[in-house]
């Protein structure tokens, strides 16, 4: 359920929200659903995030079980997630927040690799992400056997990788860039991924084409009105605008 604050969060010179880009996962997950298999899984946010480690105690906010009935409930919850294989699923998609600043971590299956997408390049990725990751990593391998159980996977031979020619123009667009490759990460580079994406009115066009998609969702309650009230708009006479 996305709230009033979250979408207004989409608009130009905002800091999109967790739940925004929560929501454009499961989006693509029920996109994947209509093509009757997953190639892909998007998690949400706060899966990467219970993997952190408790500021006290030092030790995993959740465990590996409390982790895997997690994923389990986001899942069977999603009526139209129930019955379908993850065997052939090659890309999942953990985005995670650290200090304000979003980036992905990548399971990429067929190219045996941990890809991280990180829009600022972080040049201290082993000191301020490397460990943050690996515990991603770890515990998407264990649940991922769990899915896999006829399909073998060599993880001991995954190298890392970490995304070079992306930078973000700004401090507030990581988010975008995190919806952006969830709709275009193959596991390599392609032009809708770095032409011309440092221009700011490019990544403030994706926003409104963002804001557009929350709009026509078949999930919005408020879909009905919206276009009925636009069609009045649109059917007034100018002076009446």
């Amino acid at each position: 359920m996305l709230k009033r604050e979250s979408v207004q969060s989409i608009d130009i010179g905002c800091e999109i929200t967790s739940d925004v880009i929560g929501w454009y996962g499961d989006v693509m997950n029920r996109n994947e659903a209509k093509k009757g298999k997953f190639t892909k899984w998007f998690f949400d946010t706060s899966l990467a995030g219970d993997c952190q480690l408790d500021i006290d105690s030092g030790n995993p906010v959740l465990s590996p079980d409390d982790y895997y009935n997690k994923v389990d409930l986001d899942i069977t919850n999603k009526e139209w997630a129930k019955n379908l294989s993850f065997t052939e699923c090659n890309l999942w998609f953990f985005p995670y927040c650290n200090n304000k600043h979003y980036i992905m971590i990548c399971v990429n299956i067929k190219a045996e690799r941990f890809e991280v997408l990180d829009s600022l390049r972080h040049k201290d990725f082993e000191k301020t992400y490397k460990s943050m990751a690996e515990r991603v990593v770890q515990y998407a391998i264990n649940y991922m056997k769990t899915q896999f159980a006829d399909r073998t996977v060599r993880w001991e031979r995954f190298s890392w990788f970490k995304l070079e020619k992306v930078t973000q123009p700004d401090q507030i667009s990581c988010g975008m860039y995190v919806i952006r490759w969830m709709r275009h990460w193959e596991g390599k580079y392609n032009s809708a991924l770095t032409k011309d994406w440092k221009r700011i009115d490019l990544i403030n066009e994706e926003r409104e084409c963002l804001m557009l998609d929350i709009i026509l969702d078949e999930e919005n309650l408020e879909r009905e009105r919206i276009m009925k009230e636009a069609t009045k708009y649109c059917n007034m006479k100018n002076k009446k605008k």
